[in-house]
């Protein structure tokens, strides 16, 4: 049997001390002739993915049939450098989608660290015996953080950091006034409001007593919110489930979430399953938290009327926060202009494409103004956004135009201010849980 020219006849590969090495193999028997060239690369790119921290790679060989006439060099050595471009960009493609399934795997390793087990075994228990020591040991754990978010308002108490702190003379001063506190809210619950004791019937309620270290230490500023509390979270309404694993971080950045609680109460039903993502980009999010008096925001008098606006909108960015949360900074002063004529809600199902590139590339969110005045009108064009988002290059293209259209038009003598950031530490200090 002969051929006219080299085929693939079959692939394995073999691993020995780091090195992969792609082997070709004749087996007429077999009739393999027409191996795909997919196969081939998929086998090569999951080796390379499963030796990723030391990997050597020695070069596919082609083999002809023994029948075939012997294939000149310069011709083999040329299908042998596009078969190892096919691999690299292959290569490419594949660490660009492992980057994003591990950012995926992050978000969704946050929402179930609730339920993991110190231990590396996530199996339900086998006996009454292991669930009560797995219970154990998970409440020692959040003992000793919630114990750290106490010693650590103490040692801002000692060092007078922070204006809340400076009204205490020292540590004593603090720990008596915390007492006091503590007894004044046992003593409402119990002898002004003793209809408030109903609503102590959540099933999670015991979850909180290791927090109590990071209860006691902001018990000053949680005091005007025990009645809303008790009523909006913890009265079994299935939301004390979804902030009770991330309670020390809200503690731990009390001074900054406190003033807008009553907000946050109120939206409760909306906010609490998202509990964990939001507080990852509290830094960013708390920019959104009220309106300006020099902006122009339809508003009715509230300091929340923008976050009212944007609200509808949560779910397409609260899934997104990772990549969309380095822009929301250099988002914030366009957001007017997002609000008039719908648009926020034409592209907010657009999100994950118009980010796509992260921190990486912050043009089109630092220059929105510039993109929504000169390209503003296309979002009213029907199924035009869907359709220019479908197309690969979409982002590139976004960041191109961002970059290139003209600011006069749009900025007037200001169009020489850029937002766009170069700093490789953007961000580096947001959103941090665990003060200093």
């Amino acid at each position: 049997m002969s051929h006219s020219s080299p085929v693939f006849i079959g692939c394995s590969w073999i691993q020995q001390r780091g090195t992969i090495t792609i082997t070709i193999t004749d087996d007429e028997e077999n009739n393999r002739y027409h191996t795909d060239l997919d196969e081939t690369i998929r086998a090569i790119s999951i080796a390379i993915i499963e030796n990723y921290d030391s990997i050597g790679c020695t070069t596919c060989q082609q083999q002809s049939p023994k029948h075939n006439e012997p294939e000149e060099p310069s011709a083999a050595v040329s299908d042998e450098t596009n078969d190892v471009d096919a691999m690299r960009a292959k290569a490419g493609l594949l660490r660009l989608s492992i980057l994003k399934q591990q950012m995926e795997l992050q978000t969704l390793e946050r929402q179930v660290r609730c339920c993991e087990a110190p231990t590396s075994n996530t199996l339900l228990p086998d006996s009454p015996l292991d669930a009560a020591t797995q219970i154990f040991q998970n409440s020692i754990a959040t003992f000793q953080l919630s114990t750290k978010v106490l010693l650590r308002k103490v040692a801002r108490v000692r060092a007078k950091i922070g204006s809340s702190n400076q009204q205490y003379e020292n540590v004593g001063d603090y720990a008596l006034s915390q007492t006091k506190t503590a007894t004044r809210i046992i003593s409402d619950l119990v002898l002004r409001h003793p209809d408030r004791l109903w609503q102590l019937v959540d099933p999670d309620l015991p979850k909180l007593v290791p927090h109590a270290p990071a209860i006691l230490a902001r018990l000053d500023k949680l005091e005007s919110h025990v009645a809303p509390i008790l009523e909006r979270v913890v009265n079994n309404r299935s939301h004390l489930a979804s902030v009770e694993p991330y309670l020390d971080e809200i503690l731990e950045r009390f001074d900054d979430i406190e003033p807008h609680l009553p907000w946050i109460l109120d939206n409760i039903d909306v906010l609490a399953p998202y509990t964990g993502l939001l507080l990852k980009h509290v830094d960013e999010l708390l920019l959104y938290a009220q309106v300006g008096d020099d902006e122009d925001i339809p508003t009715t008098g509230s300091q929340y009327d923008l976050a009212e606006q944007l609200l509808p909108y949560l779910e397409y960015y609260v899934k997104n926060l990772d990549i969309v949360g380095p822009h929301l900074p250099l988002l914030r002063p366009h957001v007017p202009q997002l609000l008039k004529y719908n648009r926020i809600g034409l592209i907010s199902p657009h999100i994950e494409k118009l980010f796509a590139k992260g921190y990486r590339d912050l043009s089109a969110s630092a220059n929105m103004d510039v993109l929504l005045f000169w390209l503003g009108w296309t979002l009213t064009v029907p199924g035009l956004p869907a359709l220019f988002f479908a197309l690969p290059g979409s982002p590139r293209i976004v960041s191109f135009l961002a970059n290139r259209l003209p600011k006069r038009f749009v900025r007037g003598y200001c169009n020489d201010v850029s937002c766009t950031v170069d700093n490789m530490d953007y961000g580096v200090s947001w959103n941090r849980l665990s003060k200093a």
